[in-house]
């Protein structure tokens, strides 16, 4: 390497240590920060580095093994600082849904994490929304189905961090002190034998109950029909909401409101005269109709919390020490069974959420494998003396093989995989033998 090569990577390493991105973005111009990153990386002084082909390569292999979650989901996950890798995880999500990605870094405060979320279709996948100066982005749901978010940090950054990817309600519900666990007739209910369709979600309360604003917008009708009895529409946010059977109504038509304003009351005007009074509420969208509120409304909680404890393990080879391990789609017994996986099969754990681990085997392959199938000491079950004649490589992907007698060392069988065993030297080093 001569010394203006020298010279360019040690400015390059500089840079890219001394910065948290923020400056990037000032001297770039405003875009998607990941693409602006990437595309300084791959600019003419750097893109022949080889730590820049391999940031680059993670971030488009990380699309290749898709990390099923279900939401809400929360992992402790570590970064090798010396080595590009970025996660790529998927889940389905329904219109009306607040979508919440956060990067909350532990073990170091001064990396920079590019999130950046897609919507994902049969034609493939469109980015959609990114963080752009700090590592969270939010993201209300217009189109139900699957979403993916991708996290990477900058070269040479990483550490332990806690991945949080979360649902939040993104209205207020209509009944103060009330929430979607109140609902008790819900969107798409058969109504009169099955004639039609329930249009909304009904929720019981005593009448002159306080009937609010879900969002801050303008009332565009106050009236009277025979199905919804006293009525108000009200619009913001791109939809329309329509309250049926109050009691009293309490605004006027054109009037601009705030979310939580009272608008009227609860009653049982309408079709609803022989039941107990209640409030029909209903969400339309233009060219769309009627939407189901459910998930406007709903949150869910994390049920178990994972703590910096549970990071312990991170990064380690680890090994199936039962008969068959089952590994799944997603972190649970339910979830589906990707492969079984035979006593002694190694894997490298990537992340904790609960008691299970996200693990990646040695052919690139993602899943997850509940903590009480593994080992976590590698002892030797088998040993092969370096005069042996026999094939061995650096990493199991690698094509680039060599004797195992140029090493100079004894070599001890800790795991395997497939036909291959994982192999390591009397120094530590792990070889794979083919």
């Amino acid at each position: 390497m001569n010394i203006k090569s020298i010279g360019l990577f040690g400015f390059l390493g500089l840079i890219l240590l001394g910065c948290n991105g923020t400056n990037f973005q000032k001297i770039l111009g405003p875009s998607n920060p990941y693409e602006q990153y990437s595309n300084f990386l791959n600019s003419s002084e750097f893109e022949n580095a080889a730590i820049v082909r391999d940031w680059v390569n993670a971030g488009e292999r990380a699309f290749d093994s898709p990390v099923e979650i279900t939401l809400p989901y929360q992992e402790i996950s570590h970064f090798e600082k010396n080595q590009p890798k970025a996660i790529y995880m998927e889940f389905e999500a329904k219109e009306g849904q607040i979508i919440s990605a956060e990067v909350k870094q532990i073990s170091t405060k001064d990396a920079r994490f590019f999130l950046d979320l897609y919507e994902v279709s049969n034609s493939g996948r469109k980015n959609i929304q990114f963080a752009k100066d700090t590592s969270q982005l939010n993201f209300q749901v217009k189109n139900t189905g699957k979403y993916g978010v991708r996290i990477q940090p900058e070269l040479f950054r990483g550490g332990v961090v806690e991945l949080l990817v979360q649902q939040n309600p993104s209205l207020a519900f209509p009944i103060g002190g009330k929430n979607h666990r109140s609902i008790a007739s819900f969107f798409g209910d058969p109504r009169d034998g099955g004639r039609r369709r329930h249009e909304g979600v009904d929720v019981f309360a005593p009448r002159g109950t306080p009937v609010i604003a879900v969002s801050s917008g303008r009332v565009n009708r106050v009236g009277n029909n025979n199905l919804g009895g006293k009525i108000i529409n009200m619009s913001g946010g791109g939809y329309s909401y329509y309250y049926a059977h109050l009691d009293t109504q309490m605004v006027k038509t054109g009037q601009a409101v705030n979310i939580g304003d009272t608008l009227g009351t609860v009653g049982n005007t309408g079709n609803a005269i022989s039941t107990p009074p209640h409030l029909h509420f209903g969400i339309y969208r233009s060219g769309r109709g009627a939407v189901d509120p459910f998930p406007f409304f709903e949150e869910r909680r994390l049920s178990v919390v994972t703590t910096i404890g549970d990071s312990i393990n991170l990064g380690k080879v680890v090994r199936v020490k039962v008969p068959t391990a089952n590994l799944r789609s997603k972190p649970g017994t339910n979830a589906e069974i990707i492969q079984k996986l035979p006593n002694n099969t190694v894997a490298t754990i990537q992340g904790k959420t609960n008691d299970w681990y996200r693990v990646l085997l040695p052919d690139g392959r993602v899943g997850y494998l509940f903590e009480n199938l593994l080992a976590y000491e590698l002892s030797a079950f088998g040993s092969l003396e370096e005069k042996e004649e026999f094939m061995i490589r650096e990493n199991f992907a690698d094509n680039n093989n060599f004797e195992a007698s140029r090493l100079g060392e004894n070599l001890e069988v800790i795991g395997e995989f497939q036909d291959s065993r994982l192999l390591i030297t009397e120094s530590g080093k792990y070889y794979w033998a083919f």
